[in-house]
């Protein structure tokens, strides 16, 4: 009975999003208790209860039904974190599984996660839904410590006039089975970072995230983290064996790291990936 309920409550959702302006924006994965939404940098899970079998009262079966669908929904938060991937070859639970990890960190993380929604059904049973923040305290927790704070270029007012002055990047992955990472990395076809852990500021990482994912490419055109006049490339392979980690030509390659100035949109984390 519970699969069937979240069955339909999954159905739904997807039903009310595809029916919504702007559906397909964001890029979003879904699971069986929950979903990553990697354009807002938002995990949300679910979890269903149902009423004990001798409750003193109506009042107290509602609340206990509450607070365990509540309790189930932070369960398989947890679940759905441990899964997510950091980079292209490290999982969150890998960083978890370690000894010296602050687990208490992670479980007051969950702890707090946001209600957004409670449902009572006709049966009795409840649905709960709790939502996290991949950014602030998750993205220090999980973010690799070689990702440093880093002091804005500045770039002599002569060479500032003669450079293309972008404003972020975007790369099309359209038709790549690239993965989503919360540090993913750029590289050109000789295999050497265009972009990555060593591009960013630890507090850009930090507050907003390493990337952005979107589902087309106008709205990561339209997209504040792209500014009004993105540069534009194309990738063209996931690396291999690193599957959250895209190669783009030599001559994009040189387009980003060639203009000194793009430095800095680079290290404020304003690059966006459009995937299928």
């Amino acid at each position: 009975m519970r699969k069937i309920l979240l069955f339909l409550f999954i159905f739904f959702q997807f039903f009310l999003a595809s029916s919504a302006p702007g559906f397909g924006k964001a890029y979003v994965q879904y699971s069986g208790d929950g979903e990553i939404d990697w354009s807002n940098g938002i995990v949300e899970a679910i979890g269903f209860a149902y009423p004990p079998a001798n409750p003193m009262n109506p009042a107290q079966a509602r609340a206990l039904t509450k607070s365990e669908a509540e309790a189930q929904a932070r369960r398989h938060l947890l679940d759905i974190i441990r899964e997510i991937n950091v980079d292209s070859k490290t999982l969150v639970k890998n960083y978890m599984d370690q000894k010296t990890f602050p687990f208490a960190d992670v479980y007051s993380l969950i702890k707090r996660a946001e209600v957004v929604d409670i449902a009572y059904l006709e049966n009795g049973s409840v649905k709960a839904v709790v939502s996290m923040s991949l950014m602030g305290p998750f993205a220090q927790l999980f973010l690799p410590k070689n990702i440093l704070t880093i002091a804005t270029i500045k770039q002599p007012q002569e060479m500032n006039k003669k450079e293309d002055r972008y404003t972020g990047l975007v790369v099309d992955c359209r038709g790549l089975p690239l993965k989503p990472a919360m540090v993913p990395v750029i590289l050109d076809e000789d295999g050497h970072a265009v972009y990555g852990s060593a591009y960013v500021s630890r507090e850009h990482a930090v507050r907003i995230g390493v990337v952005s994912y979107a589902r087309d490419l106008a709205s990561a055109l339209r997209h504040s983290r792209a500014g009004p006049k993105p540069l534009m490339i194309k990738g063209i392979k996931v690396a291999k064996t690193r599957e959250s980690d895209v190669v783009v030509s030599n001559a994009d390659a040189a387009k980003v790291i060639g203009t000194p100035s793009n430095l800095n949109f680079l290290r404020e984390c304003k690059v966006m990936i459009v995937l299928d």
